[in-house]
């Protein structure tokens, strides 16, 4: 099956063509045919025009569609109809960065396509098995049971497919495992995988919580966002922006939200750019450490995204201070400039570096989804 996958963003449509079948995917054969993005975007189906004009009508057989939030009500991918669009349509107060514009994607491509099955796969959805002692807030009971005020996580898919990739050059199973995934790139997470499942992530209600990133804040106390409002005098609004848009690397930097000019820039003595890798790799090391108190112990250290994936000088920062719990890298392994899926660590942890691939995932998932074979 040939299978559209769609990324519809604020300003762009990113989008890849997979070939994927039940057996491809038992052994790792997925045929990725086509990919590209359309660049500033202000009306989804003229992208999509653009998008199919890039293809030379290649035909499709199905659409998947990243979605970022899918709240309490989707807790795997599902096919999309009306009444699903409505459902991700109603969570956008929750997600308003994301969502709109995933659904703007989403309504255009069933009007392009009406044909087709489309199905939404959701970045929430691998955190649904998170505890309730893990997701609560400290606040009244109703706010979590009647305005849904509570940790959702995201990279949800990322944290996945990495989790599955590392078991299975194991031979094994992601469920025989307890795994530490990061992944760091201009959005960051942390996510603590117990046998399976996602059980605590780093990132919350939004995905502002948690580590230091491109351009969000992470953890802030609430009450200094207060204090911006109430006596500062600003705007909600510009409140929200601050957090989103000009804090993070980009703000205690200066330099920019881009790993590689703060670390640039910090190699020339700079004392805020060595501040924000600093506190980058800080805030890192220490939700590592609180994961392996969650599930006393982890079995591999795992690193993605662009950060992840790409920086070895950050790798080894955030694992120098962790050889007390038996996370030791290896500088050769972890110097070396590679692509491929790699061990980095050896010792009572393993430390590995797999590149994400979540257009692929969201492939396997439109299929897996239409012919109603269970997700893995």
């Amino acid at each position: 099956m040939k299978i559209l996958v769609l990324n519809s963003g604020s300003s762009s449509l990113k989008f890849d063509v997979w070939e994927t079948s039940p057996s491809m995917i038992a052994d790792s054969s997925d045929l990725l045919l086509a990919q590209g993005a359309v660049e500033r975007v202000t009306n989804m189906e003229d992208a999509l025009t653009s998008v199919f004009r890039k293809l030379h009508q290649m035909p499709v057989d199905a659409v998947g569609h990243r979605i970022v939030h899918g709240g309490d009500r989707y807790q795997t991918s599902v096919l999309i109809d009306d009444q699903v669009e409505a459902g991700i349509n109603a969570l956008s107060v929750l997600a308003p960065l994301h969502n709109p514009h995933n659904l703007a994607g989403v309504r255009a491509a069933r009007r392009y396509l009406p044909g087709l099955p489309h199905v939404a796969v959701f970045d929430t959805a691998f955190h649904h098995t998170l505890p309730m002692h893990a997701y609560a807030y400290g606040l009244p009971w109703s706010y979590l049971t009647e305005k849904g005020i509570r940790r959702y996580g995201f990279h949800g898919i990322s944290h996945r497919y990495v989790s599955w990739r590392f078991a299975e050059h194991h031979g094994r199973k992601r469920a025989d495992y307890k795994l530490i995934t990061c992944h760091l790139g201009n959005g960051c997470s942390v996510c603590a995988i117990e046998y399976g499942k996602s059980i605590d992530t780093s990132m919350g209600f939004t995905p502002l919580e948690g580590l230091l990133m491109g351009t969000r804040a992470g953890d802030v106390d609430a009450g200094a966002i207060l204090h911006l409002i109430m006596h500062e005098q600003q705007a909600p609004a510009d409140v929200l922006k601050l957090l989103n848009s000009q804090s993070g690397l980009r703000g205690l930097s200066g330099v920019s939200n881009d790993m590689r000019d703060v670390l640039a820039k910090a190699k020339t003595g700079d004392e805020r750019a060595t501040l924000a890798v600093e506190t980058f790799c800080y805030r890192v090391r220490k939700y590592i450490g609180a994961y392996m108190a969650a599930m006393d112990g982890a079995d591999a250290l795992i690193f993605t995204g662009g950060i992840g994936e790409n920086s070895a000088e950050i790798r080894a920062r955030v694992c120098e201070k962790l050889g007390h719990i038996g996370i030791h890298l290896d500088k050769a392994s972890n110097t070396a400039n590679s692509r491929e899926d790699r061990q980095i660590g050896k010792g009572p942890v393993e430390v590995w570096v797999v590149p994400t691939e979540e257009e692929l995932l969201i492939a396997r998932d439109t299929l897996r989804c239409i012919l109603k074979i269970p997700h893995e």
